[in-house]
């Protein structure tokens, strides 16, 4: 078999044959088979629009990686809380969330940056940094939560003395007034 009509020869379609195979290695190597977790950094926007796509993201994970304080003076809906410091000993915790989407913040950025290491390094495999953290988020004018304790004026209290004055106010009326009928006669 001459292969030489053309100008091909036989190192040509070595050379072909090799190509094509390296271009399938790579296709299969960076598909994802056997590729490594990866963090990717993500805007506000960008992680609005996640938050608010549950068709695509159904398992999203919000996980905020600040202080109990700051959680409570505001935080994004339905995050998860677990402050970055107890992020390795509570892993356990998110578990379930190993391959699917989970958007870590926190106030600024650089504690969800420490987190989303910690992720990737304990193989969790869909990890987004949101960049600029809370505070950004509220510069954008997404919605955020405000601690309800902050804002509930509890009436309880008051109201429960105001019945007990009344109920006084009513039994001294009412014994003075049955002290009078007692008198006239």
């Amino acid at each position: 078999m001459k292969l030489k009509k053309n100008g091909f020869g036989k190192s040509s379609l070595y050379l072909i044959v090799i190509s094509l195979f390296l271009v399938q290695f790579y296709n299969f190597a960076s598909s994802g088979v056997a590729a490594d977790p990866v963090r990717t950094d993500i805007s506000v926007q960008v992680a609005n629009n996640m938050i608010n796509n549950n068709t695509v993201y159904p398992n999203l994970l919000v996980l905020d990686v600040r202080t109990v304080e700051e959680y409570n003076d505001a935080h994004l809906y339905n995050a998860t809380l677990i402050p970055v410091d107890e992020l390795g000993a509570r892993l356990n915790e998110i578990e379930s969330y190993n391959d699917t989407e989970i958007i870590v913040y926190c106030r600024s950025g650089s504690r969800s940056l420490q987190a989303s290491n910690l992720l990737v390094a304990n193989n969790y495999t869909k990890v987004f940094n949101m960049l600029g953290g809370i505070t950004a988020w509220i510069a954008a004018g997404n919605d955020y939560w405000l601690n309800e304790d902050i804002n509930i004026i509890d009436f309880a209290l008051p109201a429960f003395l105001v019945a007990i004055l009344g109920i006084s106010f009513a039994l001294i009326l009412f014994s003075k007034r049955k002290l009078k009928l007692v008198r006239k006669y």
